[in-house]
């Protein structure tokens, strides 16, 4: 122990009481820092009393609050995922209720009894609705990232209508990636469809708007943004392109280069789906990489043009929300609309203001008949989508028009294939039954004379019973032509108005025009001709190839309505589909699982580091108490001894210095 800034030699008594005060104030600062450290327990409470430390404690601090945060999170999912868990468990009790009344009562032949089971399907129905809809620790289980309070499947035009999404919430709990910790009624319920997927690509053009991002380049690989080099007869310059955001600034910036070496030379403009570069008489221009870079590929602009005009290579722009309609590069007719039927509603979509692809899909929302249109994952075309559990829907077109046509989404048109028919209920054979190596249709005409059969082998497409019918027609004959046409015999072809065949029989004669089946054959009420009866020589046939949500929901209230209706086959195909059901259930209950265990074997791993950290933190930061104690001590001896020498310095006289 030292006695500090005392002094004992001749001094004055004012430097006495200024080496006294020094030293004491000294003590005392050392005394309260030692008495800080025996409250706090730590060596080190700020950054100034130990620079050196100070970036490893702060930075091990704020991992330790972070894990805190981790592990609360981890606290959650696990607790959500637990309780989604015991939910999959619940459905998969209810759906294989189900399967065990379908499978009971495909062969038992009783109407009575059959109704009953309905009662009980229905009970289901209500039970798995309950257990869909199931909100654990302030989430909706299946509900997906949108997983709040609002129940996730809701009520809606006589069927069931998913409003969740088809992400999982997820939350950070220190791993690479968010970890989801929900499910969602995609991946639980098969709650979305995805089947009226448009089969036309828009084409789109270049415009000036058209943002560099949205355009795939002329090598598919985006365009990576850098400099150009662009010559004006012999005189280079380099322009650059590093921040420009859409092409009208990449024309904007070679056209500036240009004129600053002769504006009369030439012009980088936009055609089509790309650049074309012009030079006037006399002049060249051209333009090139800068080194080794890729812009000028990407961009379609490796030009030269002398006294003439230079078309760049097809950027490949992509649709957009944004996208005009004007820039399309396919004849689109918005001005007739969509006939949408959902379930039992009926609905004209009207385009006929619409701008941008934009104010399309918001069309279809305004609708409010549980649809979205959405832009592929291609950026080239519309895919029509449907949340609405049990009810079917069909996409056709207005008096004549062919908007459903031109935007891909009719869901009976010539490219549908026939294994489509009743959601694949013949699937196994071609989707229609044919009279193999006969004939399978009789269509019988006005005139009697000319009445004529068709063969279906080898047809897979609407289209092709289209053609079948056609080509059988004329070989009979008649003068073919499409729904509408003058001056024909016979007409068919899809329907002007909604959806499903349309085929008129323009002979005169007493007799009735008619579709008949051949040799009791299915193919002609399977395809729809024996559902509708022909009004005055037309027959619109019935859209059998309608779309509906493949979900666990619909095959339920198929079971339901085909044992009320006692129809075998019915039962039958309810019961092969909840089979499948009962599997993509199984698979999302095994996921949940999985993701369960991962959780807690992170939370686990979380709270092991966390106290390798902590320990860490307190090896660099927490006081040896021992030693600040006896330092405490220490320093009230040297405080006190302080005291007493001063005391003795101050009380010297005059003869005192004198000695």
């Amino acid at each position: 122990m030292s006695i500090l800034g005392t002094t004992a030699t001749r001094t004055t008594t004012a430097l006495s009481t200024a080496n006294l005060l020094s030293a004491l104030r000294h003590t005392q600062r050392q005394l309260l820092d030692a008495q800080n450290q025996i409250a706090t327990g730590l060596a080190v409470g700020k950054p100034s009393q130990a620079p050196e430390k100070a970036s490893i404690i702060l930075s091990l601090t704020q991992r330790i609050t972070d894990r805190d945060q981790y592990q609360r999170n981890l606290g959650h999912a696990a607790r959500v995922l637990d309780g989604t868990d015991v939910a999959m468990g619940d459905a998969l009790r209810q759906v294989e209720q189900a399967k065990s009344i379908a499978l009971e009562q495909v062969n038992l032949g009783d109407p009575e009894i059959r109704r009953n089971q309905a009662g009980v399907i229905d009970g289901v129905l209500t039970g798995l609705l309950q257990v869909a809809n199931r909100v654990f620790d302030g989430v909706a289980l299946f509900g997906g990232d949108r997983g709040g309070m609002e129940p996730p499947f809701q009520e809606f035009l006589g069927g069931i209508r998913y409003v969740g999404a088809k992400t999982d919430m997820a939350a950070d709990v220190g791993l690479l990636d968010p970890l989801a910790f929900t499910s969602n009624g995609e991946a639980a319920f098969g709650a979305l469809s995805m089947r009226v997927m448009g089969d036309r690509d828009f084409d789109p053009q270049a415009t000036a708007a058209t943002r560099i991002n949205d355009v795939n380049g002329a090598r598919g690989v985006g365009i990576r943004r850098g400099y150009v080099v662009v010559t004006v007869n012999g005189v280079s310059a380099n322009v650059d392109l590093t921040t420009a955001d859409t092409l009208g600034d990449v024309v904007t910036r070679v056209n500036a280069a240009i004129a600053a070496v002769d504006p009369a030379a030439g012009s980088l403009g936009i055609a089509g789906s790309g650049f074309e570069l012009t030079a006037g008489a006399g002049d060249s221009v051209s333009i090139s990489e800068l080194g080794n870079g890729y812009t000028a590929g990407d961009l379609g602009i490796v030009l030269s043009a002398s006294g003439e005009t230079a078309a760049g290579a097809d950027i490949d722009p992509r649709l957009t929300s944004l996208t005009s309609l004007a820039s399309l590069g396919v004849p689109i007719d918005f001005t007739s609309g969509l006939r949408i039927t959902q379930g039992a509603r009926t609905a004209i979509a009207d385009f006929s203001g619409a701008q941008t692809v934009e104010d399309v899909i918001n069309e279809i929302e305004r609708l409010n008949l549980g649809l979205r249109l959405e832009i592929n994952a291609q950026g080239t075309g519309l895919n029509l989508l449907t949340d609405v559990s049990g009810i079917e829907l069909s996409v056709g077109e207005v008096n004549g028009g062919t908007t459903a046509t031109d935007l891909g989404i009719r869901t009976f048109n010539r490219s549908t294939l026939l294994t489509d028919i009743s959601h694949g209920l013949h699937k196994a054979v071609g989707g229609i039954h044919r009279n193999e190596g006969q004939n399978d249709l009789r269509f019988r005409l006005a005139d009697g004379t000319r009445d004529f059969e068709v063969n279906l082998d080898g047809a897979a497409t609407i289209g092709d019973v289209i053609d079948a019918i056609a080509g059988a027609a004329a070989a009979a004959g008649l003068n073919v032509g499409s729904p509408g046409d003058a001056g024909t015999d016979f007409n068919v072809g899809l329907a002007v108005d909604g959806n499903g065949f349309q085929i008129e029989d323009r002979t005169a004669g007493g007799g009735a025009f008619a579709v008949e089946a051949v040799l009791g054959g299915l193919a002609a009420g399977e395809l729809g001709l024996l559902a509708s009866a022909p009004v005055g020589g037309t027959l619109v046939s019935s859209d059998v190839t309608k779309v509906r949500v493949e979900s666990v929901f619909t095959h339920l209230m198929n079971l339901r309505d085909s044992l009320v209706s006692n129809d075998e086959s019915g039962i039958f195909f309810a019961g092969d589909k909840i089979e499948t059901d009962l599997d993509a259930l199984a698979r999302a209950a095994a996921d949940i699982g999985v993701r369960s265990n991962q959780v807690k074997q992170q939370a686990n791993l979380n709270t092991d580091v966390q106290l390798s950290e902590k320990a860490l933190l307190s090896q660099i930061q927490d006081a040896d108490l021992t030693e600040v104690i006896t330092r405490f001590t220490t320093l009230q001896q040297q405080l006190q001894a302080s005291f007493q020498v001063g005391s003795l310095n101050l009380q010297q006289s005059f003869l005192d210095f004198l000695r």
